[in-house]
């Protein structure tokens, strides 16, 4: 039996992430798996990338920060609720 998986290429998500951050390799794998683009941006690689974080969602304070496009969907579990929406 084929499962067919749903194309979503045309959406992108951008993940802020860390090292060592679990929920930001979940976040990442779930994403990659339905076929989304994935920007992934670790904040603790590059100091620009935490600056744009803090600019873009300033009230996040846990990892990852997820944005659909440019809407901030939030962390982990909101994506979980964001996807179980669609």
């Amino acid at each position: 039996m084929r499962v067919a998986v749903k194309q979503n290429n045309h959406i992108t998500f951008t993940v802020y992430s860390k090292k060592n951050c679990s929920f930001c390799d979940r976040a990442i794998m779930l994403l990659e798996e339905r076929a989304y683009q994935v920007v992934v941006k670790k904040i603790d690689e590059d100091i620009s990338h935490f600056t744009e974080m803090r600019d873009v969602a300033p009230s996040m304070r846990t990892m990852p920060v997820i944005f659909k496009e440019d809407q901030l969907i939030g962390g982990y579990s909101d994506l979980i609720n964001s996807l179980k929406s669609e």
